[in-house]
Parts: C-alpha cells; structure tokens; sequence
C-alpha cells in the first residue's frame, strides 16, 4: 500500500468519529473559540487589572469548555460497541503511516488543552499540576468509552493524548520565557513560536476542510444513490408510477408482475488478490486478507439446467461492512465493493462480508453460498477425485462422512440418515443421503459421502463431529 494511500486511510480514520457531530456544531464552536482568543489577546489588555485578570480568565475557562465538551460529544455520541473492551497495546498496526497519523492527530488533539490547562493552574508546581490534570482528563475520556461502551479503553491513546497536552504545557513555559526577556535569543524563540502557531493553524484548516468535504461528499452520494434506487423501485420506464403488491415475492414493472423464482441457486465466485501466494486467515489486524479482485455471480436455474455467469466490477460502490485496524466495527459506508473482503480473517468471514454486500448491491437478492478456496490454475494437473474448489452452500446443512469401501454396495442415494452430533446430547437428527465419492483413500479404503440434513439445529456450526449410521442397508458411517 503507498504511502499516500496510508495517509489517506489514516486521515479518514481520525475524520469518521467526528461524524456524530454536524459541521455546524464545530463551525460554532470554532467561531466561539475564535472569538474568544481575540478578547483574550486584543480586547483585554486596555482593561484595568482587576477587570483584565477577571476577563482573561473568563476567556480561557470558556475555551476550556468548548473544547472538553467536543471531546466528550465525540465520546459519548460515538457508535456503541456493544461490549467492553481493553486495547493494552501502545503501537499497534501493520498500516505504519496510517498509524502514524493517527497517532499525530491523537497527540496534537490535546495540545490545546494543554495550553489551556497551564494557564489556568496558579501557584507552585504549576507545571506538574497541569500534567496531573492532563492525564486525569485523558484517563476519564478513556473510562468513559469503557462504562458506556461507545469505543475500547485505548493505553496507546491514553499515553499520546498525555504526550500531546505534556507539549501544550511545554510550550507556554517556553513562551513565557521568551516574551519575558529582551535578547537576540529570545527574539528568534518568539519567531518560531509564531511561524508553529501559524502551521497548527494551517493543519487544522487543512484538516477541517479535509472532513468537510469527506462528510458533505459522502452525503450527497447516500443521496442521490437512494434517489436513483427509489426511482427504480416506484417508476416505470415510461415515468408512470409501478404499482405495489403485497406480496413479497412479485414485483411489479411496466404493467407487469413478475414473481420471483425460486428455482434460482445463485454463487458467488470470487479472485482474491493479496501479495502472498497462499490465502491464509489473519485474524489479528483487520485489512490485510486482500481484496475481492474479480468478482462473479453464478445464477443456476434448476427448472431450465441453465447456468448464467454475471460479472460484477470491484470498483462497485455500495455498503460494506467496515472496521478499524484492531478490528473495531466502525458502520457500513459506501465504498468499493472488493474492500468488503480486507475487513475479514481472509477465510469465512471475508467471504460472508463479501455475500452481504453483494446482496445489499442486487436490493436484498438472497445468495445461496459462495465458491471458496479455489486450488486449481492454468496448467495444473488434476488427479481424478481431486477436490477443485469448495463451494459453501449457505442455503442447506451438510453431512460429510466417511464410510468405509465394503459398505459401498448397500448403498445408494436417497437413503435416509440418522445421525447424532458430539456435546449436543443423545438428540437424533434426520438426512439423506445425495452424494457418494468415486475415489478410495488408498491407506485407510475409505470413501467420503454426503448427506443433506433434514432437521436443522441453530447449534450446528462447521467442523463438528457426528456419527452417523446410514439405513435400510444398515451401512455405517463416521465422520
């Protein structure tokens, strides 16, 4: 991934928590904070001491105030977790320079506060009173995204908010000293103080102006996609209004209804790009199990034993699932539809992101399963019993077993099955058989079978064991 790329993932990173805000709110609270600042540095100084004390500390603890409450609308407005959760980690993230922005815009967050802070604190230790501060306001912040589940409590955060008031704190002992003496040195210490005001500045307009345009785009975008789905859906070709049934399953379209058919099985097939040559999960940093890089729709008609192939471009915008880096779920946005595989371990979970949004794309078209695990390629030999690829029938549970090569003559498809599954009880489920193999293990003279389950159980994951027995020819079977 470049490097302007990592920039930008970071920028969008730090820019979407602050979307549980309008850009009014910030524009207000910029205004006050501006207006303020300006009574602080040139409206104060004529007035007599006592009143200038008073009034310059009016100022600051208003300041104080607006920027503590945006740090706690952000906070506590935030999207819900649904759990608590502990991030003990100081650096983490395989994305260096994402990170890395992250970690500067967490820092430079707090140093205001810091400046703030520091010039609010009178008397000894003023200093390390301003830091104690500092640290207890960037613990609750913490805290808070704990108790009220609306983020993770975040060491790394904790540590570089600290850093990042530490410095507000730093610089105004800095610009005490150099406003305070009349030397060369000094001079040159307030010049770059100034031009470091004047690049904060500048960052946060940048930045600012950035998640402007990031959030305004990104409405206009939801509206005219919805406007543009809502005309498919009410309007006819000829601009005429499409009636509306009540059914479900029929759609009305140009006078016309049109019932959905249920003899459609369709598959998504997809190319995963990724720099290794092996598909492995990774379920440690959310991101990094590549992308969907060709993407297929498989409509098969079992009434008509036609088989339709429907390619879909990776560029296709759409919602999709999307998380952070330490696999926190930050909402569904709209973005291309091949990033909607990264966000999982790169196994089930990235192919299941995949279906969802692929679905969403064809307005809630249900997806009967995915082809996953492909193992062939242009040349490759294949050995007869091979297995190709897995496809994932999410429409139906299966049973594989294995059954030994002597039992092969009592047995045909459409026997039915009893079977029972490990840690669920003596509870005896129903299948039948549809698929046998036509290759034996050479070292144990098996042979792999399959069954369809006929009485589905919630409890039924993937992987699990179950013995099975195969009726009328009495043939057994395990898996």
């Amino acid at each position: 991934m470049g490097v302007l790329t990592s920039i930008s993932r970071g920028l969008e990173a730090v820019s979407t928590p602050l979307g549980v805000l309008s850009d009014m709110v910030y524009a207000v609270a910029a205004a006050s904070f501006l207006l303020l600042l300006i009574v602080y540095v040139f409206v104060t100084p004529s007035w007599r001491e006592k009143k200038r004390k008073r009034g310059r500390a009016i100022c600051v603890w208003l300041m104080f105030a607006i920027y503590v409450l945006l740090i706690l609308a952000v906070t506590i407005l935030g999207k819900r977790t649904g759990d608590s959760a502990v991030d003990m980690g100081i650096f983490t993230g395989s994305w260096v320079m994402e990170t890395l922005v992250k970690v500067a815009a967490g820092t430079v967050a707090f140093v205001p506060l810091g400046v703030l802070i520091m010039i609010l604190m009178k008397g000894k230790y003023q200093a390390a009173k301003s830091m104690g501060a500092s640290f207890a306001l960037a613990l609750c912040v913490e805290i808070l995204q704990l108790v009220l589940k609306t983020g993770v409590f975040d060491l790394g955060n904790l540590l570089f908010h600290t850093i990042g008031a530490g410095i507000g704190i730093v610089f105004v002992i800095v610009w005490k000293y150099a406003f305070s003496r009349k030397s060369a040195f000094s001079y040159a210490m307030r010049l770059m103080l100034s031009i470091l005001i004047v690049l904060m500045v500048l960052e946060t307009a940048v930045f600012g102006a950035y998640h402007v345009l990031r959030t305004t785009g990104q409405e206009h975008m939801d509206e005219n996609i919805s406007a543009a789905e809502n005309q498919m859906i009410s309007k006819n070709t000829d601009g005429s209004d499409a009636k509306v049934s009540s059914d479900p399953d029929v759609i009305w379209y140009n006078g016309k209804a049109y019932r959905y058919n249920h003899d459609l099985v369709t598959m998504l097939v997809m190319g995963i790009d990724q720099e290794s040559d092996t598909i492995e999960e990774k379920d440690d940093v959310s991101g990094e199990s590549g992308q969907a890089d060709s993407i297929f729709l498989m409509v098969m008609d079992k009434s008509k034993d036609e088989i339709k192939m429907i390619s879909i471009s990776r560029d296709t915008m759409t919602q999709i699932k999307t998380f952070d880096y330490k696999g926190n779920y930050l909402g569904k946005s709209k973005n291309h539809l091949g990033l909607a595989y990264s966000f999982g371990d790169g196994k089930v979970t990235s192919c299941q992101y995949m279906v969802d949004a692929v679905s969403n794309l064809f307005y809630g078209m249900p997806i009967n399963g995915y082809v996953a695990d492909v193992k062939m390629n242009v040349g490759k030999y294949m050995n007869v019993g091979d297995a190709l690829c897995e496809i994932v029938d999410k429409s139906r549970t299966l049973l594989r077993l294995t059954t030994y090569e002597k039992d092969l003559a009592d047995m045909k498809v459409g026997n039915p099955v009893q079977f029972r599954v490990n840690g669920m009880g003596k509870t005896v489920f129903k299948a039948t058989l549809i698929s046998i193999g036509q290759k034996v293990d050479e070292d144990t003279r098996s042979v792999e079978v399959y069954a369809r389950v006929d009485t589905v159980d919630n409890q039924f994951r993937p992987g699990m064991y179950v013995t099975a027995r195969i009726m009328k020819e009495q043939a057994s079977a395990e898996q």
